[in-house]
């Protein structure tokens, strides 16, 4: 069998030999299909999120959102902090209240720059007390406002020589960045379907007060072996199918096993839930688990489609996969 260059799959190795009158083309002898790179186990700990479960008092609900994510594979275990919740310190309590211990944290993602989902990381970094790479899009640190009803500030009060002060490592990308074997932030997330957009954000850019398509929003993708894709949003301000799609171009992997986090419907008309909950249908995930930013109305209308798929998390919950 002869195939040109062009035609070998980029995810698998080729044992070839050529022969001198046929220098154009390869000869394919053997052709081992690589394994996609995955953890063997994947923990998720909800330090903040919107609510919280009257069965957990001890526990404070706070608007904004933080993940304690535990990924194994052979034999070590990586934690990874997504996102810090809202300022002061409202992860880190919650954190020693339910014993996990953020001294251990390895790396840090942030999903945005919204004061919700970063305004804790000062006080975490000073309880880690070390050098951590922090992963993170360049545009995490500009100016970000909304007008409702009038114009207000919600972006990070503070700027990257406090982080490095505080032994915060920036790790400041545009494109994906592998965090471990099978886990790997989003990177920017194309914006292909037009009814998914970042509307009523504002921002300062080059002089000129414009609106903000949030394109530091950012998510995390976790490959687990024997089941598939975890897909753990901020807020998806990119568009939660957007962010679905782009973690199965970039992974290669179409079987999306769960998708964890905030979908930023809360404010959406019933045509864009619909047609998010209609696109999600056709991904058939495994198991969903809305949050945050995501709504009542839209949570209602994935529980009546997902059923019991469909589980929505709050400030303390444990997810196991």
């Amino acid at each position: 069998m002869a195939l040109n260059d062009s035609e070998l799959d980029c995810n698998r190795s080729a044992v070839v030999t050529r022969s001198a009158s046929q220098d154009r083309t390869i000869e394919v002898v053997k052709i081992v299909k690589q394994a996609t790179p995955s953890v063997e186990k994947l923990r998720i700990t909800v330090l903040v999120e919107d609510s919280v479960s009257m069965e957990k008092p001890d526990l404070i609900a706070k608007h904004g959102l933080s993940f304690l994510v535990e990924a194994s594979a052979a034999g070590a275990i990586s934690r990874i902090l997504v996102d810090a919740g809202p300022p002061l310190d409202i992860a880190l309590q919650n954190a020693d209240t339910i014993n996990a211990d953020l001294r251990e944290v390895d790396v840090i993602v942030i999903s945005h720059g919204h004061y919700d989902h970063a305004g804790g990381l000062l006080k975490i970094l000073e309880r880690v007390g070390r050098p951590v790479p922090i992963a993170a899009h360049p545009r995490i640190f500009s100016p970000k406002f909304v007008c409702r009803p009038s114009l207000r500030f919600i972006g990070l009060e503070f700027d990257q020589s406090s982080v490095r002060s505080a032994k915060g490592v920036l790790l400041l990308g545009r494109n994906s960045v592998k965090i471990l074997d099978g886990v790997v932030t989003s990177g920017e997330i194309a914006r292909e379907n037009a009814f998914e957009k970042a509307e009523g954000f504002w921002t300062v850019e080059d002089g000129c007060f414009i609106e903000d398509p949030i394109i530091d929003d950012q998510a995390l993708f976790v490959n687990v072996k024997d089941k598939g894709l975890v897909v753990i949003t901020g807020c998806a301000h990119s568009g939660i199918v957007n962010t679905v799609k782009h973690a199965q171009k970039i992974t290669r992997t179409n079987n999306v096993y769960a998708i964890v986090g905030g979908f930023h419907l809360a404010k959406s008309n019933d045509e864009r839930i619909q047609l998010s909950i209609d696109e999600l249908s056709r991904v058939n995930p495994k198991s969903i688990h809305p949050c945050h930013c995501t709504g009542f109305k839209a949570i209602h209308r994935l529980a009546e489609v997902f059923k019991d798929c469909c589980k929505p998390i709050q400030t303390g919950d444990i997810i196991e996969l």
